[in-house]
């Protein structure tokens, strides 16, 4: 968040990049993309307007500062973002993926189960597109969620992976992996203090795990009601082109 100090001698370096350019922006015009950009760090936004000044031929826009920020590569391309929702398909295995992501595959997937894996690319390209558009728009940044799935080794696996990206921060996701050793009881040599607070995690663990898989059965019967919905959609439109084509 950027400082009433930061904002205003980005304003001033605002003004000199249009003037760079050979374009000049009005006050009210530069108040707003500062504000648009208030959220960014200034490093990243200075780093912006180098780049502006660098590489563009006309005039300064919004659009073209958001574009060159250091932030904006971490959303994944759409051919990345596509193999990524493929690896989730089998019910057993646990995805780490963006909202945009989750949302495009949303798209995608009735296409998809009917078998045309080429037609869902292309639309989950689209509508992955205008997801990352409009969250380059409002600022925001790739958020990366968790969608478990049955198996705990994959689950692990694919949570200590995106840890490892640092998609994911360990303490926030602890909670989501299996226990040690397959959640078996504390050594009885412990300290009785040390074990008590070690039978306390263990049965936390348990009871998330347990509230996991209950949210996943019941988000998993949701989205098949969904895609019967639209399958059947489909359907119909396509009967309705035959018959109009007749």
């Amino acid at each position: 968040m950027l400082t009433k100090i930061d904002a205003e001698q980005l304003l001033e370096q605002l003004y000199a990049t249009a003037e760079v350019l050979g374009s000049e922006i009005k006050p009210a015009a530069a108040s707003l993309m500062i504000r648009d950009l208030r959220q960014y760090p200034r490093a990243e936004i200075e780093q912006s307007l180098a780049r502006c000044r660098s590489e563009l031929t006309g005039r300064l826009t919004l659009a073209a500062i958001l574009e060159r920020m250091p932030s904006a590569d971490a959303f994944l391309s759409a051919n990345e973002a596509w193999a990524l929702a493929l690896s989730g398909q089998d019910d057993l295995d646990t995805i780490v993926w963006t909202e945009e992501v989750a949302a495009a595959m949303g798209v995608a997937r009735p296409v998809l189960d009917l078998g045309d894996k080429v037609g869902a690319r292309m639309a989950f390209i689209g509508a992955y597109d205008r997801e990352i558009a409009k969250a380059k728009a409002e600022g925001r940044k790739p958020k990366w969620q968790v969608s478990l799935g049955y198996s705990p080794e994959r689950r692990q696996d694919a949570i200590s992976e995106a840890i490892k990206l640092g998609r994911l921060e360990a303490p926030e996701v602890q909670h989501l992996l299996p226990a040690p050793h397959g959640f078996k009881n504390p050594d009885d040599e412990l300290d009785p203090e040390v074990k008590e607070r070690a039978q306390a995690n263990i049965k936390h663990l348990r009871s998330l795990l347990s509230d996991d898989g209950r949210a996943k059965t019941e988000a998993e019967d949701e989205r098949r009601r969904q895609e019967e919905i639209r399958r059947q959609e489909l359907i119909e439109q396509a009967y309705e082109r035959k018959r109009g084509a007749a």
